[in-house]
């Protein structure tokens, strides 16, 4: 059984090394074109390192509302629907990289990096990967950014994949 082991020199002062196991991934997706190189990237680090992939999706307050105000779509469904779509982007960014573990797939609902934060640590990941789409400028300071508010509110290492379209 092959384990990812991250070195951290915690305890540097006392000439000692502490070593990060890693089990568990969190991929939060909102079904773009970077969560799709996010789950990529995960699928790979799972199947490689036999550890478990979560995907979650969160939904604000306000989406929920709209979701579930329409008449025959109670919240049962939309869990449903949101679940069977992040299958539907596993099964699609992971084709290389089937898993003995089937994903475990969350629906979270609040503010999209507490949610995420929250979860996280209360499901012992151990690395968060997360896509971005990399605005620069006053576009990342009026539109903000998930990644960053996720990366100042953990200690748990957060991995940022970045679209090459991004990058020209």
């Amino acid at each position: 059984m092959l384990f990812l082991w991250v070195k951290v020199n915690l305890l540097k002062k006392r000439g000692r090394e502490h070593y990060l196991k890693i089990s568990h991934i969190l991929v939060p997706t909102d079904f773009s074109p970077f969560s799709d190189l996010a789950i990529q990237n995960a699928a790979f680090f799972c199947k490689v390192f036999d550890a478990q992939l979560t995907l979650a999706h969160i939904l604000t307050l306000g989406e929920v509302n709209a979701l579930t105000s329409e008449p025959g779509n109670p919240w049962e469904n939309v869990i449903q629907a949101i679940q069977n779509d992040m299958q539907q982007e596993y099964n699609k960014n992971s084709s290389e990289c089937q898993l003995g573990k089937k994903p475990i797939l969350e629906v979270l609902v609040g503010e999209p990096a507490e949610e995420i934060v929250k979860f996280a640590e209360e499901s012992q990941v151990d690395m968060i990967i997360m896509g971005t789409h990399g605005r620069t400028g006053l576009a990342s300071i009026f539109l903000g950014s998930v990644t960053v508010d996720v990366i100042k509110r953990t200690c748990i290492p957060v991995t940022v994949i970045k679209c090459l379209s991004a990058l020209h």
